[in-house]
């Protein structure tokens, strides 16, 4: 039967074009399937995986299911197994070999391509990723590597699907990560390419795999094959990292724990940037490796995890081996710009990196500071497009948030006497922006809003900067500068640099406004641009710059005149409809949308680039101000004819609301009214007791006053009668001063029983008063006693004790007032905190009757099913009994008619 069999593979791969290969497959398969001799299946398979090339269709459409049954039922077999899945290999394969290189480079295949299909089709089950992750889990050569090729192939094919499927599948992951540590380097390194492709933008699988100490273990794999100089596995290592690391600020802080970034300066250490020749592939490890540091400290990051990757990087010597690579000859473009925007991103919004930066020397005789040099290339016609981003990059990074560089860029603009350098930044800057090259006025115009960004100071301080571009030419300042190249320029795009300078000059700086409504004819020009219909999309966004520049001297114009003449220039000749329109247009063109996703300038060509980063935030923060500002001007005028129409309806149906909420408060003083009238009531009576009380005390001190006229009668006709009489009179003052504390005291009663009745005290203590200066009057016809002799001296202490007395109790009773009136105060807090607490108490009581009502409605519905459920048991059950009875009369007819027919039917069967 083998001989037989091979003879059959041997003549059908003989035959070739004498025979169909869609039959010679058929019958390849049909042949593999029937087999039962391993010798004559394993030839079979060989067979097919020679025909597998040429007819990948046939043999997956035909054979994947049988293919699939092999591998389960086989296993064992590893020379069967092997060949399966180099089979399976090819027709999930849309190139004839799957190319480490060509796989990272190629554009990703669709997902209608037979590769992608086959894929599909393959992981419909998870168990097949399973079984194919055990071989992967296999030492044998001939089983791990065809099953990790086999692996790579499909995860480049639809990457989707496989780390769908094996976040599914139990230590899938660990499987793959032991490959890894394979000491075959071609396994190995086809695990790297595998973790290349299941790792894209997967948050999940990529948190999973770092804290499977994968960092390590590539950076270990960097080290061994010799870092810059190593071949295409260090750049596969190092694009894995970048996978790990972008947008994933977990593994970020993974990698900075394990002291990774410490070890990434061993690149530096093993390859001596300029020692030897670039070839292509140290050009691409390098250019991987800024990348890697690129994802640690991305602007898009949390400014947190930014600021400790910037210090770590800094402090582990990182940032000064990237920034010599500025200075070391001979380095290539790509690797140039590419080291240019990883430098911006490490000293962005750091101070420290920023100083060392700025300390950076170039090595020049003499020196020169390197960012002078920087500048020389960005402003040099000659120089690439994607260098003079690049530095322009580096520029706005060393400028963010750093306000006394970009004071002391400002001041170096105009050149001062003495030792100054030939060129300062300031000068470089100024000096660009009369150039004829509209690539250098619109960097310059970009650096210029870099230095002025969030400060007044700057803004007022750049007014009265003047530039000197050549001794040939007149001085003349940066705004007057701005002025002539929108009033004389040509080329659009350093007109739209200065547009952009210019909006966020003026932002939140009168004196800029004023300053620049001063250039001959400038609103002019604005007002012809913003009238202008302008077909191409950049005309359209000039043109929408030029309106959101025209609304900014409207909103911070602090002169009323010429604010109010602008906008009826604007309401006549354009309309704020119109108006608001061309500046929201600026946030639909594409060159918006794309400057918006990221600081670093990614263009195709020169030609495309006009907006900045920053701008585009300025942008988006400051229009909102602008149109608001048009609006409540808008309110300000008199309105006419439907206007006027719908603002009185508006007013109408206002006071209609506020009539109907000041009727529903009117009914509610109404009822307080009622109840305060009730209250006042009540304390009439209670006062009405008081007068009472008062009269009563009034007639004792009538008695008081006539018995003093008597006393005083009497004092005339004995002036000179002895001593003796002097006493018993002092004796009957003593008398009637202890009947006068007598009277204090009762009052001092009433006073503690009428205590929380403000009114009352109020009007006691002015009786009280009246009271107190009859009192008074009484003392002085004693005090012209004193004169009488030293007999009346004891009873004018007694008067004046008396008078202490009185101006005690009147202390006491403002003290009895303020503490009623706290009291009072106190009992309205406890009746304010007793209504919340009802409030809170009514609340809980409304959830506890909700959450009931919805566990009875609940258990109501479990209840119906349960009733449902027994009403089905029932019928189930008659239905039971109705067939048993229908199979008893069966069995019972069935006996019959076997005894008619003779046989013997026992008790047993009965």
């Amino acid at each position: 039967m083998s001989f037989l069999f091979r003879s059959f593979a041997k003549k059908a791969e003989s035959e070739g074009g004498e025979r169909n290969g869609t039959q010679a497959v058929e019958s390849l398969i049909h042949r593999i399937e029937s087999v039962t001799l391993v010798a004559d299946r394993r030839d079979g398979l060989r067979a097919l995986k020679d025909l597998a090339k040429e007819n990948r269709v046939i043999v997956a459409t035909r054979g994947m299911d049988i293919l699939l049954s092999i591998l389960e039922q086989d296993r064992s077999d590893q020379e069967m197994v092997a060949v399966v899945l180099d089979i399976l290999c090819i027709i999930m394969s849309d190139s004839e070999v799957l190319e480490r290189a060509n796989s990272k480079t190629a554009e990703k295949p669709d997902n209608d391509s037979l590769g992608a299909q086959f894929t599909e089709i393959f992981l419909k089950k998870s168990d097949h990723l399973a079984l194919l992750l055990e071989f992967v889990k296999e030492f044998q050569f001939q089983i791990r590597w065809p099953a990790v090729r086999l692996m790579c192939t499909m995860a480049y094919n639809s990457p989707k699907a496989v780390q769908n499927t094996l976040l599914s599948v139990g230590g899938g992951i660990s499987n793959i990560m032991d490959v890894l540590t394979d000491n075959r380097e071609i396994i190995r390194n086809d695990g790297v390419l595998l973790l290349y492709f299941i790792t894209k933008n997967d948050p999940s699988l990529q948190k999973i795999i770092a804290f499977g100490k994968a960092f390590e273990i590539l950076l270990d794999i960097v080290r061994d094959e010799g870092c810059g100089e190593g071949g295409v596995v260090v750049e596969d290592c190092l694009l894995v990292i970048s996978n790990l690391l972008a947008n994933n600020a977990s593994n970020i802080k993974l990698f900075k724990e394990d002291g990774c970034i410490h070890k990434l300066n061993m690149w530096f250490a093993a390859d001596k940037t300029g020692s030897s020749a670039w070839s292509e592939q140290r050009k691409v490890n390098a250019v991987s490796l800024l990348n890697v540091i690129r994802n640690l400290v991305s602007p898009s990051l949390p400014s947190p995890i930014v600021r400790s990757c910037q210090e770590a990087c800094s402090k582990s010597g990182l940032v000064a081996h990237v920034c010599d690579i500025l200075m070391t000859p001979g380095v290539p473009l790509n690797v140039l710009v590419q080291t240019l925007n990883t430098v911006a991103e490490l000293i962005r919004g750091n101070q420290k990196n920023q100083e060392d930066f700025s300390a950076m020397e170039a090595p020049l005789k003499p020196p020169r500071p390197a960012l002078a040099i920087l500048l020389l290339s960005m402003f040099n016609e000659r120089q690439t497009f994607d260098l003079r981003l690049a530095v322009l990059y580096v520029l706005s990074a060393f400028l963010h948030k750093n306000p006394a560089m970009q004071l002391k860029v400002l001041q170096s603009v105009q050149p001062a006497g003495g030792n100054t350098p030939e060129y300062t930044l300031g000068q470089l800057l100024g000096g660009a922006l009369f150039s004829a090259d509209s690539m250098n006025q619109w960097c310059s115009a970009v650096a210029f809003i870099h230095c002025l960004a969030e400060s007044v100071e700057h803004k007022k301080f750049l007014l009265g900067v003047e530039i000197i571009p050549s001794v040939a030419l007149p001085a003349s300042t940066l705004l007057e500068r701005c002025g002539v190249i929108l009033r004389e320029g040509t080329q659009l795009q350093s007109k739209i640099g200065v547009l952009q300078l210019l909006c966020v000059w003026l932002t939140e700086c009168p004196d800029a406004v004023d300053a620049f409504l001063r250039i001959e004819s400038i609103m002019l020009i604005l007002l012809t641009q913003i009238l202008d219909s302008p077909l191409d999309p950049a005309q359209k966004l000039f043109q929408g710059l030029c309106a959101f520049l025209f609304g900014i001297c409207i909103h911070y114009d602090r002169k009323s005149e010429s604010r109010n003449e602008m906008l009826e220039l604007l309401r006549s000749r354009i309309g704020l409809e119109v108006f608001r329109e061309k500046i929201v247009e600026v946030t639909r063109h594409e060159n918006f949308v794309k400057a918006s996703q990221r600081p670093d300038p990614a263009v195709a060509s020169q030609n495309d680039i006009f907006l900045d980063y920053d701008f585009i935030k300025f942008y988006k923060a400051t229009e909102g101000k602008v149109c608001e500002s048009l609006d409540q001007n808008d309110e300000d005028r008199v309105p006419s004819g439907a206007e006027l129409f719908n603002q009185q309806r508006a007013d109408l149906l206002a006071r209609d609301e506020k009539i109907a909420a000041l009727e529903r408060d009117l009914s509610h003083s109404h009822s307080r009214l009622s109840e305060t009238t009730r209250q006042i009531e009540n304390l009439s009576q209670r006062v009405s007791l008081l007068t009472t009380e008062i009269q009563i005390r009034d007639q004792e001190i009538e008695t008081l006053q006539r018995d003093s006229r008597q006393q005083q009668q009497h004092h005339h006709r004995q002036q000179n009668a002895p001593s003796a009489e002097m006493a018993e009179e002092n004796r009957q003052l003593r008398l009637h001063v202890q009947h006068l504390d007598e009277t204090v005291s009762q009052l001092q009663q009433n006073v503690d029983y009428f205590q929380s009745v403000v009114p009352e005290l109020e009007q006691l203590r002015g009786l009280v008063s009246q009271q107190q200066q009859q009192i008074t009057s009484y003392y002085s016809y004693f005090e012209g006693l004193k004169e009488g002799g030293d007999s009346n001296a004891a009873l004018v202490m007694e008067n004046a004790d008396l008078a202490s007395r009185i101006s005690t109790l009147d202390s006491l009773l403002f003290s009895w007032q303020t503490e009623a009136g706290r009291v009072k105060d106190e009992l309205e807090s406890q009746k304010a905190e007793f209504l919340r607490k009802e409030n809170a108490a009514e609340q809980v009581a409304s959830e506890l009757r909700r959450e009931s009502e919805q566990k009875l409605v609940e258990a109501q519905d479990e209840l119906l099913k349960l009733q449902t459920k027994y009403a089905d048991l029932n019928l189930e059950q008659a239905d039971l009994l109705e067939l048993v009875t229908d199979s008893d009369q069966q069995l019972k007819v069935y006996r019959d008619r076997l005894r008619q027919l003779g046989e013997v039917v026992s008790d047993d069967d009965e």
